[in-house]
């Protein structure tokens, strides 16, 4: 009698078929938040605000791949007409345009420049020709665009660069400062008189700062942060930040829309998250609404420090490398699993409590003074209302075949 090896692996889940995305492994997410699609086809993920002029763009996982992203947080801003400083303590500006000027000035502390908002860490090169007929001008970076006596010397930039001789200059500076304002000529000594023309920014490398990580899971559970201060990053200095959105300690992001987290107490739900924990801080999978009100996913026993360690989190690096973390709540026991390895089984350990509260995703103990913010990054959430054990190894497989964790 001839049995049908397909027969009996009918009825065993087929592990990360080819092109096969996420959501069509386990299609049942209450919720999925990440920077590659989740569904196959190009979902919009993010809404990025930039460092430089706070504009705001959404985009999809084709943008973030293609650079488009990156494109958009260093897009350079148009300068205007250069401005002077106010009162008897300024240049005498002639030829004034967007790219130059002529500037003299006498025994007095004069400045000029153009309005060019950034933040700290901002990287800008500019570019010009300088004829210097007197004195030893130099260039440097100011706070307010607002030219006045008050912040002449209040820099905010590298060290003045010096425009001593007749040439053609260019060169990179990184600001220092989230008041950034304005690209400034000091005369450096007395008695300056020199020609700047053709003075352009040639390139800006700024911060993006996400203000929505979209759902993917079509529940529109969308994350998200009005607050720019608390913004986490997507692009630093210029780069995409290859590990994920990331959080510095005192961002988050919350969860809005219908709860995400909808099971009894007698419920189940799954969740997978592909996150980076700084060294030496406290790690979570998300954060989420305050545990005071008996509706988190996670109690404050949950977390993964060192005085909380088992077995179970022992392979847990907080030095390097991207982690995998798995768990499923079932009915009072709670697993956890750490890149592929763990127990399912635990019961109680973690504490975990089912309810109906929304979530924040960075923050364990929502917005009040003893929260807990996560330092680190995170590539992937995804949250099921339902006990994921059978589709675990083909959802984990198709995660760390994209990411490389293990």
């Amino acid at each position: 009698m001839h049995i049908s090896l397909d027969s009996a692996l009918g009825r065993q889940r087929r592990l990360n078929s080819v092109g096969e995305s996420v959501l069509q492994i386990a299609p049942s997410a209450t919720a999925a938040y990440s920077l590659r699609s989740l569904t196959g086809g190009d979902p919009k993920v993010v809404r990025v605000r930039r460092s430089s002029d706070n504009s705001e763009q959404d985009f999809t996982a084709a943008g973030i791949s293609s650079g488009a992203l990156v494109n958009f947080v260093n897009e350079i801003q148009t300068l205007g007409t250069v401005t002077n400083s106010v009162g008897n303590d300024g240049f005498t500006l002639t030829n004034k345009s967007s790219t130059g000027f002529t500037a003299t000035t006498d025994t007095a502390t004069g400045v000029c420049g153009w309005p060019y908002t950034a933040k700290a860490g901002d990287k800008i090169t500019v570019s010009f020709d300088a004829v210097v007929r007197a004195g030893t001008p130099q260039f440097i970076p100011r706070k307010a665009t607002a030219l006045s006596g008050s912040n002449l010397v209040d820099v905010v930039s590298d060290s003045a660069i010096s425009v001593n001789s007749t040439a053609s200059y260019s060169f990179e500076f990184t600001y220092d400062s989230d008041d950034a304002g304005s690209l400034t000529f000091s005369e450096g000594d007395d008695n300056a008189d020199f020609d700047i023309s053709n003075f352009q920014v040639t390139s800006f490398k700024g911060a993006g700062l996400v203000e929505t990580w979209y759902d993917q899971s079509g529940n529109n559970n969308h994350a998200t942060q009005a607050t720019a201060a608390n913004q986490p990053k997507i692009v630093d200095a210029g780069s995409l930040l290859t590990a994920g959105v990331t959080f510095d300690g005192g961002d988050s992001l919350s969860v809005s829309g219908e709860p995400v987290i909808t099971a009894s107490s007698s419920g189940v739900y799954s969740t997978f998250s592909v996150q980076t924990i700084a060294t030496s801080e406290e790690g979570y999978l998300y954060g989420n609404a305050s545990t005071s009100n008996g509706s988190s996913l996670y109690a404050t026993t949950s977390t993964f420090a060192a005085t909380n360690k088992t077995s179970t989190l022992d392979n847990i690096s907080r030095s390097s490398g991207q982690n995998l973390l798995s768990a499923v709540y079932n009915n009072g026991d709670a697993g956890l699993l750490v890149n592929g390895a763990g127990t399912m089984t635990d019961t109680g350990t973690y504490n975990f409590s089912a309810g109906t509260s929304d979530f924040i995703i960075g923050n364990r103990n929502g917005g009040s003074a003893s929260a807990t913010f996560l330092t680190g990054s995170i590539n992937e959430i995804i949250v099921y209302n339902s006990d994921e054990l059978s589709n675990r190894t083909a959802l984990e497989t198709n995660i760390n075949s994209h990411y490389s964790i293990f």
